[in-house]
């Protein structure tokens, strides 16, 4: 239905015609028709819905950085998780975050307003020693080699191990260490080694920010400076255990692995590992399961995938030391 406004122009549609007004010119055009999406199409939306569930989560996981970026943080968290997903031998539609190198998420800034690497003047280098995490710092001087806003009077520099797991749905965080800043201060030389378990099956992230503080409120703490112009906040490390270190408890140990075999309750679960939190609306075994229901209906996917057991079938009642010939290649004797 179109509708006509004050001025007398048409707006809607009538049957296949479109109605529209840009600027000031009055446009009538033919009702697009509806384009058929093709398989990879609809795997590949779906794929960037994982993406993008996955993102959502773990800015919840970083809120406290999240909360002050600078408004382009999702897409380029979207990009550095996509990255992470592809690199992986395993076909679309059969991976997760898990299978993919987490390594691309290294490296990115939370305020790209105030980056980490242009308020700091030296470069936390992180790096796994014995199934720890470790953390190095060169030394700076505060006044000289830190960026830091106005009224700052003091100022910390954190850094954070957090471990997450989309598959058993739960993040933790497991240490962290701040570091005291004051103006005219050298700070030393820094070598922070947290040798807290690094949980298997989880994806863990170092992170270090920076976190400014005024006056104090009426109620006694010191008033944060960061926002949206200065925030810095970046993930310096970023790891995938495949297999848990340093562990100590033999209990936890025990319910760790009835989590894997889904056999733990969840009373149990809660009391062994009591800094857990569970992770909320993941939505990436349904996106899978979808994208399986979207290769079963499809009829051109279904017909590839016959003709492929039927020549890989070929190929195994070949006789031993023969080839079959590549297909649509016409092979000549020579006279």
């Amino acid at each position: 239905m179109a509708i006509i406004d004050s001025r007398g122009r048409l707006h809607g549609k009538v049957g296949n015609v479109v109605y529209r007004t840009v600027g000031n010119m009055n446009i009538v055009q033919s009702k697009p028709a509806r384009v058929r999406q093709a398989l990879s199409t609809k795997e590949s939306a779906l794929e960037f819905g994982l993406v993008s569930n996955c993102g959502r989560i773990l800015r919840s996981l970083y809120s406290s950085f999240a909360y002050h970026s600078d408004g382009r943080l999702l897409n380029r968290m979207n990009v550095a998780l996509l990255k992470s997903l592809k690199d992986t031998e395993k076909p679309r539609g059969e991976r997760d975050l898990h299978d993919g190198n987490p390594q691309h998420l290294k490296g990115l800034q939370f305020n790209i307003n105030s980056p980490l690497t242009e308020a700091l003047a030296v470069r936390p280098v992180c790096s796994m020693v014995d199934g720890g995490i470790m953390v190095q710092i060169p030394a700076f001087n505060v006044s000289e080699d830190l960026q830091l806003p106005k009224y700052t009077k003091n100022a910390i520099l954190r850094l954070m191990v957090a471990a997450i797991s989309f598959r058993e749905g739960y993040y933790e965080y497991l240490d962290y260490k701040d570091i005291p800043l004051q103006y005219g201060k050298v700070i030393p030389e820094q070598e922070w080694l947290s040798d807290v378990a690094l949980p298997a099956g989880s994806i863990v992230l170092v992170s270090a920010s920076l976190h400014c503080f005024g006056m104090k409120g009426i109620d006694g703490e010191p008033l944060s400076l960061n926002g949206k112009e200065y925030s810095p906040a970046e993930i310096i490390g970023a790891y995938r255990i495949d297999h848990e270190v340093k562990v100590e408890d033999e209990d936890k140990d025990k319910v760790e692995n009835e989590v894997k075999s889904g056999t733990a309750d969840q009373t149990v679960l809660e009391k062994a590992f009591p800094n857990r939190h569970r992770l909320t609306n993941y939505r990436g075994e349904e996106i899978l399961k979808e994208i399986a229901r979207k290769r079963k209906r499809d009829k051109k996917y279904q017909e590839r995938l016959a003709r492929e057991k039927i020549w890989t079938s070929e190929e195994e009642t070949v006789v031993d030391g023969m080839k079959l010939p590549a297909i649509g290649k016409v092979f000549y004797k020579k006279e």
